[in-house]
């Protein structure tokens, strides 16, 4: 079959906590929700990201897909964590296919990693600008004008081999690999206009990583992958009060039972939010020291959102507009194939799925 931009294909959200399937059909402004569907995964199927039991994944993934009745064979999936690297930096002035070419050799200097254990994609974003503050670059007298902006990915080849494997196994066929940070700007432009929100901030709160991406008019300005997330949290619930994994999810809720003392039970959730509010603070602090730019809004999405008074804990600690993302928004959902309770539930958890499911193979 010939790939294009018509060819159907299905968004896969392999988290922490579960897998997510969704498929939109139509064009951006007028998509409509064609699926979506979500399986639970049990504890440390996946962790920091990498897929640790294959077999429980591949068996979730292909039960979904059945109950879900998708038809395409041809998945769009992403990856995050630690084995991805995520820079705007500048180069030397020359054509795409001259960057191309040289581009590993370009990217050498700023990744952590051995260049050929990585695979690397890359966006001008500008060409001839004066640089900026907290932009990289190697100083080698240049002038500094002679130069274009580009954003540059790289992503360990383990890590997009694991996900193709689990993938391949479950009966797919993967042909786009994108970033978490990525589709959640993709979820959101569903329903906004992006290029006309300044500086603001996209922030997934998962079970294991909290996802952060910093869009400027637009575009991505800084990512980060912050190792922590809800699990942690779970983790604590289960050890403090020796209740299971599924009890402790329902504790983060707010489903506390009366025989237990909801202040105790509050307190470690409170502590473990407000250690991922620090870590948010310290990546804004960072970037507005080296961008003279400063965050008017956020925007959360993932599992945290469903804890209560986590959205308002991290509102009242970074001291800027928080609201919650709504992938949904914007998006035609028949009434008919959807019940309006189980959207409302799925929406704080949609946002990557739903990101990931706009986008076509046109490349």
């Amino acid at each position: 079959m010939f790939l294009s931009a018509k060819t159907p294909l299905v968004a896969i959200d392999i988290g922490s906590h579960s897998v997510k399937v969704a498929q939109l059909a139509g064009a951006p402004g007028k998509y409509e929700l064609m699926s979506f569907g979500m399986m639970p995964l049990e504890n440390e199927a996946v962790v920091d990201g990498v897929i640790k039991k294959e077999d429980v994944v591949i068996d979730a993934l292909g039960s979904l897909l059945k109950a879900e009745k998708i038809q395409t064979k041809y998945a769009v999936a992403s990856v995050s964590g630690e084995a991805v690297i995520v820079k705007k930096i500048r180069v030397p002035q020359m054509s795409h296919a001259d960057l191309a070419v040289n581009i590993n050799h370009e990217a050498e200097q700023y990744i952590p990693f051995d260049i050929d254990d990585v695979s690397i994609d890359l966006q001008i974003l500008g060409r001839g600008a004066r640089v900026e503050p907290g932009i990289e670059e190697e100083e080698n007298g240049q002038d500094k004008t002679d130069k274009m902006e580009i954003l540059l990915v790289a992503v360990q080849k383990e890590t997009i081999d694991n996900r193709i494997g689990v993938l391949s196994d479950a009966g797919l066929r993967p042909v786009i690999i994108d970033l978490d940070v990525f589709a959640l700007v993709n979820a959101l432009s569903n329903s906004r206009d992006l290029t006309q929100m300044g500086t603001a901030a996209l922030i997934d709160l998962g079970a294991s990583f909290t996802h952060l991406n910093i869009i400027q008019d637009g575009l991505t300005a800084f990512t980060r992958d912050i190792p922590m997330g809800g699990l942690a949290c779970s983790q604590k619930l289960m050890s403090q009060f020796g209740v299971t994994y599924q009890e402790a999810d329902a504790l983060k809720r707010g489903e506390i039972p009366a025989t237990m003392d909801r202040e105790a039970v509050i307190k470690p959730i409170a502590e473990s939010f407000m250690k991922i509010a620090e870590e948010i603070e310290k990546s804004f602090e960072f970037f507005s020291a080296t961008s003279n730019s400063s965050i008017s809004q956020v925007f959360l999405s993932g599992g945290g959102v469903l804890v209560p008074g986590a959205c308002g804990l991290i509102r009242d600690k970074l001291g800027v507009m928080v609201d919650s993302m709504n992938p949904l928004d914007g998006i035609k959902i028949n009434p008919r194939s959807f019940d309006h309770d189980l959207v409302s539930k799925i929406n704080p958890i949609a946002a990557v799925a739903i990101g990931l499911a706009t986008r076509k193979f046109n490349y």
